[in-house]
This record gives C-alpha cells, structure tokens and sequence, in this order.
C-alpha cells in the first residue's frame, strides 16, 4: 500500500472516525483505525462492536492496500506534521507503515507499527436504496434538544439511548433518565422507517452530532437492530438498545395548576449564582415561589449559603420544590426562546418546562425530596 494525501485531509478523516474507540482498548484490534486505499480515495473505518464509522478523503493512490494502525498514535502523529502532504507505504523492512513528506520539502521518517487491514472488518455493508433523505437541521435541533436527559451508564439500559419513533412524516425524539425527560416532534419531507421505534446509543448520537455538522442532508435507514445514517463522507452503523421503551406519556401531567413566565437569561444568571454554593454531588437548588418573586436557596454543609431571587408575575400560594441543579442547567440551555414557561402542582410533582417559540418540545424534571 502507498498513498500520498493532504494533511489536513487525514487528520479530519482520523477525527472522523476515532469517537467511537474506547480509551480502555490500549493494544486490542478494535483501538485501531482500518485504512484501505482503492482508486482514488483511502477509506478509514473503526468500530467498538457495537457502533462503526466509515469515512473518505480524495488521495492519489499510488499503490492498492489496506492496513490497521493504532488510532491514538495515528492521530498524535498526523496533528503534529507541519507539511501539506504526507506519503503513507507499507515499509519493506519491517510490519509497519513508513510516514514521509510526499514533496521531500521537510526531513521527516516515521514508523507506525500496521497490523493486516485484510483480517479487520470494521463495517458491514449496507443496502443503501433502502435508505432515506432526512434534514440535518432539524435532526440536530432534535437531538440538542433532548440528549441532555440520555443516562450513560444506568442499568435499565433502554435509558442509555435517545427513543426515535415516527408516524408517517411525524417524527419525535425522546430522551430520559428516569428523574427527567424530554420530547421533541417534528414534520419531515419524508416517511422515516420508525413506526416501532428505535434506541440509539448516547455514544452513537455524539458521534452523529459530529457528522451532521458537515452537510444538509443526510440518509437514514433501519436493519433489523440497526440504524444507519450516511453524512457526506461519513457512515455510522450502530445496533440499537434492546428493550422496550417506558410509556412516556404517562410521565407528562395532563393537568397543571400553576404557570410561571420567566426570562432566561435572568434565570440562568441566578441558577449560577445558586448553585456555586450547592453542595456536591446533586447541587440542590430550591425554588419558592410566592408574592411575585422566585427565591433560589442552596447551600453546603457547613461552608457556603446562597439565596438568590428574581422579580416574577406569580399570585398563587407558596410553593417550594427541589430540583438538582444541573438539571435546570441542562434544560434551560436546550430553551430557545428569550423566556419560558414552568407548570407545577405541588412540590412532589412532575414540573414541565416549555419554550414558547417551540410548541413541538416539552422537558419535564421529577423535584428532589426536600
């Protein structure tokens, strides 16, 4: 294998593709990043077993090939060279491959020890006609806007990924935790094959955040247990979580008794102020309603207190719920609108947060015992 590429090319070609190997996997095949030369392009692919990413940079291709090179020294070694393009062969002498200035204007030799790329599968083909056009507009509206409540690491793991479920062109996102919850709809120009549903991975929606990125449209498609999307250059193919998704429906309250306008840029102000005196590790903030003012309590045992307070149009009784605060970090920060809009019962209940310019989404937040 030979292959004389730009640079800058590479690196985003190793970017690309290197999300999805773990730090844990130091010497395993599946640290490495797959790399074939064929024709006039080299393709990059990396896999976890569970998740793949394929991608491809223009090169010229001096000699057909494939190899496996280990993708943090890969990527250390690239984002450090100074010069435009970089030539890549297999070295006679030993199983590594041989990196240089492919216009010999910097004197530069280094080696990477390869493995077979002929032995490594990293990504399964795909029968692509089975595919569809979606906007990456909005699926990155829809996946900022609800990823924020995916668990990572819980044990129910039908939580560890964002719920996509469609009817017709209708399409919603949602995301939970168990303790908050999420939802976005929106309309597109096409059917997505979702009628059941499907869970992605949270690892798999940040790497597809980082590929929608580079286009506006994208192709999506659903195999037996998984998802599909092609983004320019890039492909991903993940499995998706098995298990059924909770009934979120029955978390939303049909039914508020209190609403509360607030300004978010005030809001976001005072919650900072409140929680650099929440202890660790929930930050628990308390929010009082009453007499036109929210007061934001916190504090930490022994060390600091903090009340905090904003002007609000607010007549009903005195009410008092506890939120973790980083919660309304996160759900604030998904809000568009220059205000929103709390709705609660009492201190036990659900409380729904909404965007006023986005009548399509709705966050919800269980309050902390108090």
């Amino acid at each position: 294998m030979k292959f004389k590429v730009k640079t800058n090319d590479l690196l985003k070609s190793i970017k690309a593709v290197d999300g999805v190997i773990s730090s844990r996997e130091i010497k395993s095949i599946l640290s490495n990043i797959k790399i074939d030369a064929h024709k006039d392009k080299i393709y990059l692919s990396s896999t976890d077993l569970e998740i793949s990413i394929k991608t491809s940079c223009v090169a010229e291709i001096i000699e057909e090939g494939s190899t496996s090179l280990p993708a943090k020294k890969l990527n250390d070694i690239i984002r450090y060279i100074n010069f435009e393009n970089s030539l890549l062969e297999d070295d006679s002498e030993s199983n590594a491959i041989k990196i240089t200035d492919a216009d010999k204007k910097n004197i530069y030799s280094t080696k990477i020890n390869s493995f077979e790329g002929e032995d490594t599968k990293t990504f399964s083909s795909v029968d692509k006609k089975q595919t569809i056009n979606f906007p990456c507009f909005t699926f990155r509206e829809m996946i900022r806007k609800t990823s924020y409540s995916v668990a990572q690491e819980d044990s129910r793991f039908v939580f560890n990924g964002l719920f996509l479920t469609s009817k017709g062109k209708r399409v919603s996102f949602i995301g939970t935790d168990g303790r908050r919850l999420a939802k976005i709809d929106r309309s597109l120009p096409e059917e997505i094959p979702f009628e059941k549903g499907a869970i992605i991975p949270h690892k798999a929606v940040k790497e597809i955040l980082k590929m929608i990125d580079t286009s506006e449209i994208g192709k999506i498609g659903f195999f037996e247990n998984q998802v599909y999307i092609a983004i320019g250059e890039t492909e991903l193919l993940c499995k998706t979580i098995d298990g059924k998704f909770p009934d979120y429906e029955q978390v939303i309250p049909k039914n508020t008794t209190h609403l509360v306008k607030i300004n978010k840029d005030k809001f976001q102000i005072a919650l900072q102020q409140a929680i650099v005196a929440a202890e660790e590790p929930t930050r628990q903030i308390k929010m009082e309603f009453n007499n036109n003012i929210l007061m934001m309590f916190s504090s930490s045992s022994g060390t600091t207190d903090s009340d905090v307070g904003l002007n609000i149009e607010y007549n009903g009784e005195k009410v008092t719920i506890g939120f973790k605060g980083d919660y309304l970090t996160d759900v604030v920060r998904a809000l568009d609108d220059t205000e929103f809009i709390i709705e609660f019962s009492n201190p036990n209940s659900p409380v729904i947060f909404r965007d006023p310019s986005d009548e399509e989404f709705i966050a919800i937040i269980m309050p902390m015992k108090l």
